[in-house]
């Protein structure tokens, strides 16, 4: 309110330099930006403490390293020993952002392991985001014993954006028939990964349904289809 009444005063554009100084010298402006600081501050130590926990975990099962980011660089594709020890590390977990960072390591897996730790996270966050990243890594690594919740888990609405993921991984999880079937049920909520999806694993049927859905298609949800039918 002070910021318009003195707009209003001076009849003209107030700068980025006067805006800040005006609110610099707001008490109440400051306040609030100390507990906005303390707050991130507060945040980024309970993120790094998690991951601290993961390293630690690393150390003792003789891989050192300072942070999952060097640890991908250095090791990718991770073997068994290093992909169960971040599986392990997931239930304890309560950060956002520090799972998400060891889910997005676990995409670099080298070879098959037990997708369920992943399932139990993302049924336990409801992060919109953070589900999305647990979905593309179960598309992007080899997660097995889940393919028929990742059929059910594309079918559900409450699935949120993950569902592009699913849609993808559905291919490669579960049995052409049921992957199928499901994609074809999802195919109005995320029309271009399901199309990508059906490019795949489609038989000449799935061609009908893709056509009906070019109508109104625009950008690169259109593209998809259209490839997808060609393919």
């Amino acid at each position: 309110v002070g910021v318009v009444a003195v707009k209003r005063k001076q009849q003209r554009t107030m700068t980025a330099e006067e805006l800040a100084a005006l609110l610099e010298a707001d008490p109440a402006f400051r306040r609030r930006q100390a507990e906005a600081d303390r707050r991130l501050g507060k945040r980024y130590e309970r993120t790094e403490r998690e991951l601290q926990v993961v390293l630690q975990r690393l150390s003792d099962a003789g891989v050192h390293v300072s942070s999952l980011h060097e640890l991908v660089e250095r090791h990718a594709p991770l073997d068994m020993p290093i992909v169960e020890t971040l599986l392990g590390s997931l239930p304890s977990m309560r950060d956002s952002v520090a799972i998400e960072i060891v889910v997005r390591a676990l995409a670099a897996a080298d070879g098959p392991f037990d997708g369920r730790p992943l399932v139990e996270c993302f049924l336990r966050e409801r992060d919109d985001g953070l589900r999305w990243a647990i979905a593309n890594t179960i598309d992007a690594a080899r997660p097995v014993g889940i393919g028929d919740w990742v059929c059910e888990a594309l079918r559900d609405p409450n699935t949120g954006p993950a569902r592009e993921m699913l849609a993808l991984a559905v291919t490669k999880l579960a049995p052409r028939e049921k992957a199928v079937a499901a994609l074809r049920a999802a195919i109005d909520a995320v029309p271009g990964h399901v199309a990508t999806a059906l490019g795949r694993v489609g038989a000449d049927k799935e061609v009908e349904l893709l056509r009906s859905r070019l109508d109104g298609a625009e950008g690169w949800v259109k593209k998809a289809i259209l490839q997808a039918i060609k393919r």
